[in-house]
């Protein structure tokens, strides 16, 4: 048996039965065939003299034996005395001499090798460079299926690409070039067949492969900027009490400084020296606000250009991509981050009639009329059969190919994924025109074209060309394709003339804003449909069509092309405030591509009614997915330099996950009021939500511990390791939640640690409703199920008031209070049973409805002063909305004025029905003051979450010459937005980013209220600290006022605490026995209406048969 999969998983009942042989090749085995290869064509005289001498060798070899075979026989065959046998002792003389002859040329080869071996591996570079290059270029198709390239394909363009090479006498010269050339040729023709999202991580695997063969790059820094460090929370030294100094920043640079010798010394200089690194003059991050006018940093000299990087992902990961191409054009040069020419003419120059030319589709793309024009140039439009393949067409394609085969033709088999049943014949048709089986017209090309599908044969994409077909990138390129499609006498022949113009403009330019806002994700579009241009061409036939008469049908228009208004016919109308995007008034299309010509490259988030910070938003989430495909093709492996295995790494951070979790959640525990029956014996409703919240997070809570006892017992060899545990093992070194636990889980975007950490701070939540009754406000981030609270909060009213609930619905108010759960979860944890928090006693009661805390916004924030929704300050990601109370109304109607935002669990947004009917992300609409139209704060996206994102960062731009302790009014306002919103994470002053990575654990340590304090004065921040302290004292002293021992109170707690339990069990009992007999009183009361009605039929029936129609019974 024989498979093709690079890594194949066989149960272990399997594996003891067979013996498994892995075939697939080896580096070094790769390296000493490349170099054979490589000395066979630069050095032809040294290839001819190896093969002379193992020839000679051999012969030599052969020789010596069979001499010493006829001496052992003629021996074997000797009578009498060996002396007097004349021929054995001829033979003897003979073969002294002829051996000693032999082992001296034998000497001789073997020197005459060693010198040619010396030769030889002057080469050795070479090889291992191509050895390089093939194992990053086999990892491809990790990422994509569609990225696969065979061992002969890549020796083929080896070898040609070095015969080809510009020549030199100069060994050392030589052997540049060649390095050059195969890294640069294999590059372009790799890359040119990749996504463009996924080019860069192509060109810095290449990059730092080499760098790391170099010796440039080691292990341990390799695998930090991937994974970060690796373990649970560590004892860490206290953080400087400065306001610019986070607790999650600290915890890096303590990280940092346990990993690399060269940050040893950063938590000693961030108050004392300035600490910055600087990767172009574009990329600059400073880490501290200390002599920012200092051009240079101590830090940015000592540390190596790849712990840069590592300095920039810790601190601003935003910046990181752009930080790698930098990094990658200054280690190989600018080739390598330039997208490589994908033109037919230029592809046409390596197919032949039987290599393939595979076109690799995304939505929106479609290469078949750049194909016709090709053909047309080429003279071939009567020579060219295309078919898009699908149901039935398998048969009818294989008979174009045997015709085109014979007859010299070109043939373009369209969307291979849509035939995948057919996909086996194809390949077998394939395989014979590859291997010459079939014979072929020199004129004979074949043409494919396929979206990524996993059914597509590996055998053809290894043996063909590839190239991917993408939809342009910025609203510029894709006007610009919009207009090389448009003809001239479309656009400037028509009755509309001026108008016309501006609306096919309009439409274009409508088309490429739809199609780039998805390159912000959730926030540009929910769901990323992708529109394609067949969407811009049927609008534009459209609208030939309505206004043939010469007259424009603007709400035919609107309802089939889509939200363009009126006023794109104004003449000085902008698409954008800035007025950079307009349509121009000109005569021919000519002067309209010129205009196109002239826009931004980059897009400004204005044009897409969207806030400057979205472009930090695609940054990040670039970065995001760069690092994340890296780790995803990397061997499994641990961040390195704590000296332990992965086994270890897996099993501590398994143990120590176990010891935090909390025991099963005991509803029993519930104060007695909370199962007392209303005067309809129905039960609280909210307590039914918390019984449900109990049995979700109890069924998670179980996954958990399971899993992760198996694991250890795995690791230990005591279970078998099977395909989940191997997942659930890799996710734990990738720092990613296990998907056993995400599948019983709540939607969550968290890393892993951040994601136990949020369970155990659910868990708490749960917890505390169970022992101290129902909350004065919900952390409605703590809820498994959201939508069922809220639907038991208006059953709640439904009841209170006897209402149909069907015509309740929320309106939301904003109050002026504000919670950080964190920290009240803490204050949570002490609180005397019976006793209350000083938080909750300042909250109002409210008559209807609940209290709210924990929300974030993204896209907007909430003005106190306004009590209105407003802009989102500059650089504030995620904002925290003040407390909100939800009461319930009886059809309440909307104002018209308010901004309707949705509530998702998770940033990401869109989500599926679930089997009851709620979205599994999408919560509810909340309706908000503002004094801006709808379409305003659609635009930009704007709506909150559940979910606080784990990483986001925070930008605030000051004058020159002004510093963080002297800023002016308007900044500090500013900075306690941010504070309020729990999201200070950095500013820029003259341009330079100093930067503060997220602030999830910015109450964790035992001053955790001065964190908040963010961007004030430090003497103000000395004043709140004792103002604490003092909290803490007459807190303290309140307590001892008790005259009661600790023994007595901790007894009289635990009687009381059985005493509810035993009133609680007693009640349920009670209720259990009340429903048995409201159960037997129910089917008596039915038996008697089946009596009742078996009397009546009978009776009737009586009276029919008397003859008698009485209805004295009806």
């Amino acid at each position: 048996m024989t498979t093709k999969l690079a890594n194949p998983h066989y149960l272990p009942e399997i594996c003891i039965k067979v013996t498994i042989i892995n075939f697939s090749v080896t580096k070094q085995g790769l390296e000493d065939q490349i170099l054979s290869d490589v000395v066979r064509l630069e050095r032809p005289d040294l290839d001819e003299e190896m093969n002379r001498l193992i020839v000679t060798m051999n012969n030599d070899r052969n020789q010596l034996k069979a001499i010493e075979d006829k001496i052992l026989k003629m021996l074997f065959e000797s009578e009498g005395n060996i002396l007097d046998n004349e021929e054995l002792v001829n033979s003897l003389n003979d073969s002294k001499v002829t051996s000693s002859a032999i082992k001296r040329r034998l000497e001789e080869t073997i020197k005459t090798e060693a010198n040619i071996s010396v030769a030889r591996e002057k080469y050795r570079k070479i090889a291992k460079r191509g050895s390089l290059l093939y194992f990053v270029v086999a990892d491809l198709g990790l990422i994509d299926p569609m990225y696969q390239f065979s061992l002969r394909y890549f020796t083929q363009l080896f070898n040609s690409t070095i015969e080809n090479s510009q020549k030199s006498d100069d060994l050392d010269k030589r052997l540049d070039i060649l390095l050059e050339s195969t890294t640069e040729a294999m590059y372009t023709n790799v890359s040119r067949g990749l996504f463009e999202k996924d080019k860069l991580v192509f060109s810095f695997l290449l990059c730092t492969e080499i760098l790391k063969l170099d010796g440039v790059i080691n292990e341990i820094e390799w695998n930090y900027l991937l994974r970060g460090g690796v373990g649970g929370e560590k004892k860490r030294p206290p953080k400087p009490n400065v306001d610019w100094v986070t607790v999650d920043m600290w915890n890096q640079i303590i990280t940092l400084g346990e990993y690399f010798e060269p940050f040893k010394s950063l938590p000693n200089d961030l108050e004392t020296r300035p600490i910055s690194v600087e990767i172009s003059p574009d990329v600059k991050v400073a880490l501290n606000p200390k002599d920012l006018n200092v051009s240079t940093s101590e830090y940015d000299k000592k540390l190596t250009d790849f712990q840069k990087l590592i300095f920039i992902k810790s601190f601003a990961p935003h910046s990181l991509v752009q930080a790698i191409t930098i990094f990658v054009e200054t280690k190989l040069g600018k080739k390598f981050i330039e997208s490589p020419s994908v033109e037919l003419p230029v592809l046409y120059q390596d197919m032949s009639n039987r290599i393939a030319l595979v076109y690799i589709l995304s939505t929106g793309s479609d290469p078949m009329s750049s194909f016709l024009r090709f053909a047309t140039d080429m003279g071939k439009t009567n020579h060219i059969k295309t078919i898009s393949l699908g149901q039935g067409q398998g048969p009818i394609a294989e008979r174009l190919i045997a015709a085109a085969v014979t007859a010299g033709e070109w043939i373009f088999l369209q969307n291979c994924h849509l035939a995948a049943s057919w996909m086996i014949s194809m390949e077998t048709i394939m395989k014979n025109i590859n291997e010459g089986v079939t014979p072929c017209h020199e004129d004979f090309r074949i043409f494919l074209s396929s979206m990524p599908a996993k059914t597509f044969p590996v055998s053809v994409l290894q043996n063909s060309v590839k190239v991917t077909s993408e939809p342009p990138k910025g609203i510029r390129a894709n006007l610009k394709r919009a207009f090389v499609g448009i003809t001239p006498t479309f656009f400037e022949t028509h009755a509309l003339e001026m108008d016309w113009k501006k609306i096919v403009f309009g439409i274009c330019f409508f088309h490429a804003i739809i199609l780039e806002r998805k390159k912000f994700g959730p926030l540009g579009w929910n769901i990323r449909y992708e529109f394609n241009d067949s969407d811009r061409e049927c609008a534009l036939l459209n609208f030939q069509m309505f206004c043939k008469d010469g007259y424009i049908p603007w709400d035919a228009l609107i309802y089939i092309t889509g939200e363009i208004t009126y006023d794109i016919l104004s003449p000085d109308y902008k698409y954008s405030p800035s007025g950079i995007y307009y349509c121009p008034e000109q005569q021919s299309i000519t002067q309209y591509r010129d205009y196109i010509e002239q826009l931004p490259i980059i897009d400004n988030p204005e044009i897409f009614g969207m806030h400057e910070n979205a472009n930090i938003t695609f940054q990040t989430q670039e970065s995001s997915y760069l690092i994340n495909t890296i780790i995803d093709v990397q061997p499994r492996v641990s961040s390195g330099g704590t000296g332990k295995s992965n086994d270890q790494i897996v099993y501590e951070l398994a143990d120590e996950i176990l010891k935090k979790l909390p025991a099963k959640l005991d509803i029993e525990k519930a104060p007695r009021y909370m199962f007392e029956p209303d005067s309809k014996d129905r039960l609280n409703s909210l307590t039914t939500v918390l019984q449900q919240e109990v049995d979700r997070y109890n069924r998670l809570l179980d996954v958990i511990k399971s899993s992760l006892t198996n694991q250890m017992k795995a690791i230990k060899g005591l279970v078998v390791m099977d395909d989940t545990l191997e997942k659930m093992f890799n996710a734990f070194l990738n720092n990613q939640v296990p998907r056993t636990w995400a599948d019983a889980a709540y939607p969550s975007l968290k890393s892993l640690s951040s994601w136990i950490k949020d369970l155990l701070l659910r868990c708490d939540f749960i917890l505390q409703w169970i022992t101290h009754g129902l909350p004065k406000s919900y952390w409605l981030p703590g809820l498994f199920f959201p939508q069922g609270f809220l639907t038991g909060v208006l059953q709640v009213h439904a009841r209170k008031y006897d209402l149909p609930i069907d015509e309740l619905s929320f309106n939301f108010v904003i109050l002026q209070y504000e919670r950080d759960h964190e920290s009240y979860n803490e204050n949570a944890k002490k609180l005397e049973y019976g006793k209350k928090l000083d938080e909750d006693e300042q909250l109002p009661t409210v008559k209807d409805g609940v209290l709210l805390h924990g929300l974030y916004m993204e896209a907007f924030r909430w003005d106190p002063q306004a009590k209105q929704i407003t802009n989102a300050v500059r650089g504030e990601m995620v904002g925290t909305l003040p407390m909100l109370h939800m009461e319930p109304k009886q059809n309440f109607v909307t104002d018209p004025s308010h901004y309707l935002s949705p509530l998702y669990k998770t940033a990401a947004r869109a989500g599926v029905l679930s089997t009851t009917g709620h979205s599994t992300n999408f919560v509810v609409t909340v309706n908000l003051p503002t004094d801006k139209p709808q379409d305003y704060w659609i635009s930009m996206g704007s709506a909150f979450h559940v979910s606080k994102l784990s990483s986001a960062h925070v930008y605030l731009r000051l004058h020159k010459g002004e510093s963080i302790n002297n800023l002016p009014q308007a900044a500090l306002e500013d900075c306690c937005q941010l504070v309020k919103a729990n999201s200070i994470e950095g500013c820029k002053i003259n341009n330079v980013d100093i930067v503060y990575t997220s602030v999830d654990n910015l109450r964790q340590t035992a001053d955790m209220d001065v964190g908040q304090v963010g961007f004030y004065r430090e003497k103000d921040v000395k004043n709140y600290a004792i103002t604490k302290k003092q909290n803490e004292i007459v807190n303290r002293l309140n307590k001892t006022k008790r005259e009661i021992s600790t023994e007595d109170f901790i007894a009289e707690r635990e009687q009381r605490d059985q005493q509810e339990r035993d009133e609680k069990k007693k009640l349920i009992r009670d209720q259990k026995q009340k429903e048995k007999e409201d159960e037997k009183r129910r089917q008596e009361t039915a038996e008697l209406k089946n009596y009742t009605s078996l009397m009546v039929s009978d009776k009737m029936r009586s009276n029919k048969d008397d003859g008698n129609d009485s209805d004295e019974f009806m």
